[in-house]
Parts: structure tokens; C-alpha cells; sequence
């Protein structure tokens, strides 16, 4: 995982440092300390170069304009804060209390949702301390159904996940028997309206995609924490649509051409943020991703707006799927020629 993700929570941790007057922290000491809070929260440990930067970028205009300072201590120098400060008590520009009024009618609409009973307190606080207030004209739609399958267990999952807790999972697949598993949860995935949950499954040593809505029971787990040292889950889902990678599956360039009329659709929202034009006049695309299930549905949704050029086995999938419809709808006329 790349050192320059999660830059507020090292400068939170390095904050807490700056400002405790029991204790003097050299540059060793700092790294150790934000090294040992970033293991525990599942995320990589960074070189000391790291903190020599963040520690720039707090004390510039750009960032926090912190007072810290070095001291000579015995051999040793030390960094402080020269005088009583916090980042977190750093007071917001006007732009930002306009930014953070778009995220409050925002996430008004999300209010009543069984999942998110938090932000009935996290709206509350904004309002009371800054002064916000939600404007009742609705102005933003989300695509959300409350009465999903499997949201019941969202607000839980999310909190052991946040907790570092193994969990017991009853799982219930598509006609088949129950089985239950122990999963060690490190990340949820919404794709198409669905939520997906990732961990590491005792069952199969493995990392599993476990779709909520075929969880019947959610229980906290006597098991030790599995912690996640080895998945960047950004990188995971970098080079697919959707959820579903075979393991050791690299990325393919999938070249696509779309009727004219369809083209303006696809570029104005890519299928992937791999998407290049190839040829605007032939309509041809091309994305380089991993071939999954998802890649199949997404391109069959375009129906005849769309052809595969290559390669020959994603356009031979393709083909038999369309073989297979067409001889669905061919039977259902054949039975109505010959009963009608």
C-alpha cells in the first residue's frame, strides 16, 4: 500500500505526539509511534522519509501551519508544538462550512435507513456546533432501497469490521444448505445495489466475497483477529467491474465498438477508468480489465448497441449467451405458432 494514503490519520497520530508535554518524541520516536497505531488499524507502516513530509506539510500554509519545533534534549533533539495548538482545533474557512452544508443536505436523505441510525447524531452535532442547517428542499436523489435483503446486518458487520472482530457467519447459497463460517471482515463493497463483504474465511484460508443478502445470522466470534497485511483493497478492485476475480487472473484488453448513437453514452460515463477511445468515427473503445461475470453482464445490458472485437474468447462467451436467449424466445414462438 502506497505511503501517501491515509495522510489525516498519521497527522492525527503525529498531532496527539506533538502535543503531549509528558513526553519527548524524536523523529524515531514519531515514526514508532504512527507505525503502531497504523498496524493496529490494518493499514502499512511507513518510512521515516514519510514523517519528515508529513511533518512539512503540517507546518506549511498549505496544510496546518503547526508550530512544531525541534529542542536539544541531552544528544538528543526533540519536536513539540511551541505552544498550546491542534490541528483539530484549526478553524474551518467559509468554503468549507459550504462544503460541509452540501454534505449535510446530503446525507439527510440517508436519514431513517436502518443502517445509518448514526447519522441522526452526526447531523445533530454539525448542526448545533457549526451552525449548519439542512435546507428541507430536496435537491439530491440516491438509489438506495431500504427494504434490501441483508441491510440488517450492514450497521453490525461495519462495526466489527471498524472493531477488528472475527465474526460467525450462517450463510445460506443459492439452493444449497446452510454452512457457517468464521470470517475475520476487512471491507465492504456496494456494486449494483448489492453489498458485498470481504475477510479472510477460516474455512477455506482464503479471502471470500460474501454477499449480504445471503447472511442469515451475524454473531461476534471467540477467534483471535486476523489482521489484513497483505490485500490493498483499492488495488483489488482496480482492475475489475464489480466484485468478482479469479485468483492469479491478470487484465485483458477488451476492445469494444458501440453504435453511434450509444458511443456519447459510453464516454460521457466509461464502463472504466481503464477506458481509452480507440477510433470515435467506428465508435471502438477499448478497457483493460480482468474478465469476470459482471464484464459479461455489463456488456450484454448494451444489447445490440455494442460488439465485441476482441478478444476471440470474450466475443465467443458473448456469442453463446445470445445463442442461448435467442433459442428461448425462438421456443416460446414456436409454441404459439403451433397452439394459436
Amino acid at each position: 500500500m502506497s505511503e501517501v494514503k491515509h495522510p489525516l490519520t498519521r497527522y492525527r497520530i503525529l498531532d496527539r505526539c506533538l502535543n503531549d508535554r509528558q513526553r519527548r518524541y524524536n523523529i524515531d520516536d514519531l515514526l514508532e509511534a504512527c507505525n503502531d497505531k497504523l498496524e493496529l488499524l490494518c493499514i502499512v507502516p511507513v518510512s521515516k522519509r514519510q514523517i519528515y513530509s508529513d511533518l512539512e506539510y503540517m507546518k506549511s500554509d498549505e496544510g496546518f501551519k503547526a508550530p512544531i519545533k525541534s529542542y536539544q534534549y541531552g544528544t538528543r533533539k526533540y519536536l513539540r508544538y511551541s505552544h498550546d495548538f491542534s490541528i483539530m482545533a484549526t478553524p474551518i474557512s467559509e468554503t468549507e462550512l459550504a462544503q460541509l452544508q452540501v454534505a449535510v443536505s446530503s446525507l439527510q436523505k440517508y436519514r431513517g435507513l436502518p443502517f445509518y441510525d448514526w447519522i441522526d447524531e452526526l447531523l445533530t452535532k454539525l448542526q448545533f456546533r457549526l451552525g449548519i442547517r439542512h435546507d428541507d428542499e430536496n435537491i439530491i436523489g440516491f438509489e438506495q432501497n431500504k427494504d434490501m435483503i441483508g441491510l440488517r446486518f450492514l450497521s453490525d458487520i461495519i462495526n466489527y469490521t471498524l472493531k477488528h472482530m472475527a465474526i460467525s457467519v450462517v450463510y445460506k447459497p443459492y439452493n444449497k444448505d446452510e454452512m457457517v463460517w468464521t470470517i475475520h471482515p476487512y471491507y465492504l463493497k456496494q456494486y449494483n445495489n448489492r453489498w458485498f463483504l470481504l475477510g479472510w474465511n477460516e474455512m477455506y484460508d482464503d479471502l471470500s466475497i460474501v454477499p449480504l443478502d445471503r447472511i442469515q445470522l451475524v454473531e461476534q466470534s471467540d477467534k483471535k483477529f486476523r489482521p489484513n497485511r497483505s490485500v490493498d483493497f483499492d488495488q483489488y478492485f482496480n482492475n475489475i467491474i464489480g466484485v468478482s476475480i479469479e485468483e492469479k487472473a491478470v487484465p485483458k484488453e477488451i476492445v469494444l465498438q458501440f453504435s453511434k448513437n450509444r458511443l456519447p453514452y459510453v464516454l460521457s460515463k466509461p464502463l472504466h477508468h481503464s477506458q481509452s477511445l480507440v477510433d470515435e468515427e467506428k465508435g471502438i473503445v477499448a478497457i483493460k480489465v480482468v474478465p469476470n461475470k459482471e464484464l459479461l453482464s455489463q456488456i450484454l445490458w448494451f444489447g445490440d448497441d455494442v460488439e465485441i472485437i476482441s478478444p476471440g474468447a470474450i466475443r465467443e462467451q458473448i456469442s453463446k449467451k445470445i445463442d442461448l436467449m435467442s433459442k428461448k424466445y425462438l421456443d416460446v414462438k414456436h409454441d404459439c405458432t403451433t397452439s394459436c
